[in-house]
């Protein structure tokens, strides 16, 4: 589906990050003003009305991002060509000028570019577009690229043979998409959209119309509406202007334009004028749900800075409503599981208020009448002061995080601004420009202005459509007679002011004493130094300017689940859930929330199956209060007995009706079946009845033992951080945490899936099956036996593509995954995943089973496994310059000693060595004939 393009946040978080250097503002900004255009980035026409944004970037090195986009989707196509927009996408990869059917796609993994995780495209209602990310370290590379490019543009071959061999793995896709959530928007579609072309024009389209359309119906659609006066292609990354400009002008200023142009119309959708409600119910729907609608208006399109600060005033309301609704979601005796409040849009150039809140059984009118309730106080009486305040301060942390991104924004993200100005004609300035508004116009914003505006969303409140969603059973849900009235009463009741309490200023009540280091460990080769303190921790810390201001960190010691028995089992696997939902120290949740407004510091706490681990990040003026989140985390859980039944009831709400779900279903019987009903095994799906076992005074029991003491502990920094300015926080709040004297260990518990078997399992209307193929056995743990693994799994997905989806379409997606674990028992686990229709079953297994058989054989081809070495050397490429990779491997190098530091230093030569026997012998030892379990999901009928 389409992308939300029309928010303040979602620049943000794309990463308008453009300029280096900051200015002041010396004068006041004039509202007037028109938005410039980032001057980094060269924004342009052809002549043939193709637009270009062209951008150099060097994050990441040597890769170039580039993106066409095609300002149609399926709300332009004809009443015989329902789908037929996103079928043009998909015949996109199956031959185009220069590429017959597949050789595109295997042209472009040869050089380590994924289908699927890098190659891909998306068609929404108004838009398509193509991700093209391309390795520079060959110069042919990027004239491919552009070939490629051109040819998605205008020179598809789109022969009667090739669409034919599509249709399938079209249906499969829509085939995928069905089920309640399908079957309960095409019901309430219509009415919501009434006297809209949207309504009838999902993306996926009609079945009946992707099996017997007519092949000159999709040239007509290609023919009418892939031409450059409605293209635009978006060049970001390691590549120059001039350059850019050759390929511009050799692959896309020859494109002509049509004779006759079909207008590319914008198409209205109508407010509502009366008040409307309807109840949806399904069978399958595991969740109920409540949506109040009001009328669709026109979108303002952001041309001045006045635009702007309604941009940003808009964010502001949002986000006040929204830490409103969520202390309610968290109060003791919530009305709703979730509730929010923001502005939506069905499509191009409209968008409509909604209020929406998840609720339990039995639970619709106090859902409706809380969340009416909240409309009212706002439009009664406004936001406070301090709620402004919180929400100013989050949004200023926001602005200033970007900027300080400014140099190490990745190129993707880029591309994804300049999409919204293409699409929505979204603003471009630039992080600067958009810093400096921030930083001028957000003290200008006053409460009354925001009341003003906020009240003004809802004059129009009376023309309301309410909508209910959900199961079919167990609930006794309002007719849409009864629904209208409630919805009706509750935007007339009777509401306070909202009552504020104060919060404390500091997260600890008392500091901790500090340790101190007591030993120092330098290691050149990973570039990183480790920290013995005087309470036993270990501290390790990896500078890095990967990202300017991005510090993440974990910590981790060895514990968890499998230490408790069967007594314990929920206690222990929902302790830090609990935990959670009362709060620590002082704070309730959300009184925590709003003590670190205005902070980039995050700190979450889980329990493991054989390890108890901490993980957060911050900014780097943040460091020493995510420190200061994690020591009390792990030293303050709080006891709330109203907050966790709260948590309880909420989470028996959310899974009562799990089971309706045919996969859900599917995959606990599977698990039951797999475990032999063990009781200690682990959890696939949870169920409302695991709460009531959860004892409150025993989870905080078990956090304290789990993870509140020093014992065990070595925490990992990596990051923008200055090691001597660090140290005395490290020592501080590290070296401050409690010590026990134990020594933590985790134990195999013993439990074990079953080798081999089956599983026949039916549920379900819809004619939808997946077969779940798991390969388990035990195998000694090595460095290069998981990279094998790994690799043959990637080459068995490529297999699985061109035999399973390409030649027999059968499937849309799916494909192997495969893992060797040396904890808690060194073992392997390869599962293979195949949604699609009950009648190709039995044809698929097949078909999956002489993949595996033919590698057993004879290995796979050099071809095959020349294309993963490239992927995964492009992949550590990117890998090795991000703060994540290095995290994890630091992790697994210095306290899990799964893996040698010089294996991992010297990783591209350990896939250089792989041959075609290697992974022959290891698909031999995964695949036997006794360790294959086949679970099949099949429709009731």
């Amino acid at each position: 589906m389409q992308p939300s393009t029309n928010s303040l946040m979602r620049r943000l978080l794309a990463g308008a990050i453009l300029v280096a250097g900051v200015c002041n503002v010396a004068i006041a900004q004039d509202l007037s003003a028109k938005m410039p255009v980032d001057p980094k980035v060269k924004k342009g026409k052809l002549p043939n009305g193709l637009t270009y944004y062209i951008r150099p970037n060097s994050k990441p090195e040597k890769k170039v991002e580039i993106r066409l986009m095609v300002n149609v989707g399926s709300i332009v196509e004809d009443d015989d060509q329902l789908g037929l927009a996103h079928f043009m996408e998909h015949m996109n990869f199956n031959g185009i000028k220069g590429f017959q059917k597949n050789d595109m796609v295997s042209y472009l993994q040869s050089i380590g570019v994924q289908f699927g995780a890098d190659l891909n495209a998306t068609t929404g209602f108004d838009e398509t577009f193509y991700y093209l990310p391309i390795p520079t370290d060959k110069p042919e590379n990027l004239d491919k690229a552009f070939q490629i490019a051109e040819g998605w543009a205008h020179d598809a071959l789109l022969t009667d043979k090739d669409i034919d061999e599509e249709r399938n793995v079209v249906l499969e896709e829509s085939r995928l998409g069905k089920g309640a959530e399908d079957r309960m928007l095409k019901k309430y579609l219509p009415v919501v959209l009434e006297g809209s072309r949207y309504k009838d024009r999902l993306p996926i389209g009609k079945d009946e119309t992707l099996k017997t359309f007519k092949y000159d119906v999709l040239r007509r659609f290609h023919k009418d509406w892939y031409r450059p006066d409605l293209q635009a292609i978006a060049i970001v990354g390691d590549i120059d202007e001039a350059t850019a400009m050759k390929y511009l002008n050799k692959y896309f200023a020859p494109l002509k334009n049509p004779a006759k142009e079909r207008p590319r119309t914008l198409f209205e959708i109508p407010g509502r004028t009366k008040p409307g409600a309807m109840v949806v119910t399904d069978k399958e729907a595991i969740r109920y749900n409540v949506q109040i609608l009001f009328p669709s208006v026109k979108k303002t399109i952001e041309t001045t800075v006045g635009d702007y600060k309604k941009d940003i005033e808009r964010n502001l309301i949002t986000s006040m409503w929204r830490r409103r609704l969520n202390e309610l979601s968290r109060g003791s005796n919530p009305p709703f599981t979730f509730a929010a409040v923001g502005y939506d849009n069905w499509g191009r150039g409209y968008e409509n208020l909604v209020a929406q809140a998840g609720f339990g059984a039995d639970g619709a009118e106090k859902a409706v009448n809380a969340l009416t309730a909240e409309l009212i106080r706002v439009k009664n009486f406004g936001f406070t002061a301090n709620e402004l305040e919180l929400s100013k301060r989050d949004v200023a942390s926001t602005y200033e995080k970007m900027y300080n991104e400014r140099n190490t924004t990745e190129s993707a993200e880029y591309v994804d601004e300049y999409m919204g100005n293409f699409f929505e004609n979204e603003p471009i300035p630039g992080i600067e420009n958009e810093y400096n508004y921030s930083k001028e116009l957000l003290p200008t914003i006053t409460v009354a202005d925001l009341n003003a505006e906020a009240k003004s969303w809802l004059n129009n409140m009376n023309n309301f459509f309410a909508l209910i969603t959900g199961p079919e059973a167990g609930s006794k849900l309002p007719t849409d007679a009864e629904l209208l009235t409630m919805t009706q009463k509750g935007l007339l009741q009777d509401v306070k002011p909202l009552e504020e309490k104060k919060i404390a200023d500091n997260l600890l009540d008392k500091m901790p004493t500090p340790g101190k280091v007591v030993s120092k460990e330098e290691d050149k080769e990973l570039a990183a130094t480790t920290y013995t303190l005087s309470n036993g921790v270990k501290v390790t810390i990896k500078s890095t300017e990967f990202k300017s201001d991005e510090i993440l960190f974990r910590g981790i010691r060895k514990g968890g689940i499998n230490n408790y028995d069967v007594a314990d089992k929920y206690n222990v696997n929902y302790a830090t859930a609990v935990v959670g939902a009362m709060g620590f120290g002082s704070f309730t949740p959300t009184d925590l929330e709003k003590a670190l407004s205005g902070k980039t510091a995050k700190a979450g706490v889980s329990i493991g199956e054989i390890q108890d681990q901490v993980a957060g990040s911050s900014s780097v003026k943040d460091f020493e209060t995510m420190l200061q989140l994690t020591y009390l985390k792990l030293t303050s859980p709080r006891m709330d007995k109203d907050l966790f039944n709260a948590f309880k009831n909420k989470q028996k709400m959310q899974m009562q009706f799990l089971s309706a779900n045919p996969q859900i279903a599917f995959v606990d019987t599977l698990y039951s079946v797999l475990y032999q009903k063990n009781p200690l095994a682990p959890i696939a799906i949870p169920k409302a009845a695991y709460f009531d076992a959860i004892n409150p005074d025993r989870a905080v029991e078990i956090y304290k033992k789990e993870v509140c003491s020093a014992d065990g502990y070595q925490f990992f920094l990596v990051g923008n951080i200055k090691q001597e300015t660090a140290i005395p926080l490290i020592e501080k709040y590290l070296g401050g945490l409690p010590s026990n004297n134990t020594t933590p260990s985790f134990k195999d518990n013993g439990v074990r899936p079953v080798t081999g078997g089956s599983l026949n399992f039916k549920k379900g209307t819809e004619k939808k099956s997946l077969i779940l193929g798991i390969y388990e056995g035990d195998m000694p743990y090595s460095e290069e036996a998981d990279l094998k693994a790994n690799m043959l799994a990637e080459i068995l997905n490529i297999r699985v593509v061109e035999e399973l989806r390409e030649k027999l379409g059968g499937i849309y997606g799916g494909g192997y995954g495969a893992s060797l674990e040396p904890y808690p028992y060194s073992h392997y686990t390869v599962q293979l995943q195949l949604p699609c229709g009950p009648e190709n079953v039995d044809k698929l297994v097949k078909a999956a089973n002489e993949v595996v058989a033919a590698i057993k054989k004879d290995g796979p081809s050099l071809e095959d496994l020349n294309k993963v070495k490239a992927e995964m050397h492009e992949q550590i490429r990117q890998q090795e310059k991000e703060n994540g990779y290095w995290l994890e491997n630091l992790q697994e190098i210095l306290f899990w000693n799964k893996q040698q530091k010089s294996t991992f230093l010297n990783y591209n030569a350990m896939i250089d060595k792989i041959t075609v026997n290697d992974i022959k012998d290891i698909t031999n030892q995964m695949f036997t004939d006794k360790n294959q379990f086949m679970a099949i999901l099949n429709p009731e009928s």
